[in-house]
């Protein structure tokens, strides 16, 4: 018969191997954040030089390149602040940007769920 006492340390037993389970997960997941993370800073940073290169050989007009060279800004400007910051500090700002606006959030959220829904849905009409 097992007494209560060696119930209560199988159950601490299992608890702290959660806990690591848990932890070990934790830093899995934060590391494969991190490499999406730098990946998109790549990539931004490579979108925001093809639209130069491919603006500059298409020999566009003023309000073009201006445009073109706006939008690669906008790229590099992404990728830099990606850059900058840890999927930690991400995570705060976003908490703190929620916490202040949380309707705006509610709105921003309930839009991208519905664009996401429609391409999902694509053809199933």
């Amino acid at each position: 018969m097992v007494t209560n006492g060696t119930t209560d340390k199988k159950a601490e037993d299992a608890a702290q191997e959660i806990a690591r389970d848990l932890r070990e997960l934790q830093r899995e997941l934060r590391g494969r954040a991190n490499d999406v993370r730098k990946e998109v800073v790549k990539q931004l940073y490579a979108g925001a030089q093809t639209i130069r290169r491919e603006a500059s050989e298409a020999k566009v007009g003023g309000e073009a390149k201006r445009n073109a060279d706006e939008l690669a800004r906008g790229l590099e400007k992404a990728a830099s602040y990606l850059n900058s910051r840890s999927i930690e500090d991400m995570g705060e700002e976003a908490v703190r940007v929620v916490r202040k606006n949380p309707m705006r959030a509610v709105m921003v959220a309930f839009g991208v769920g519905l664009l996401m829904g429609i391409m999902m849905r694509g053809g199933d009409k």
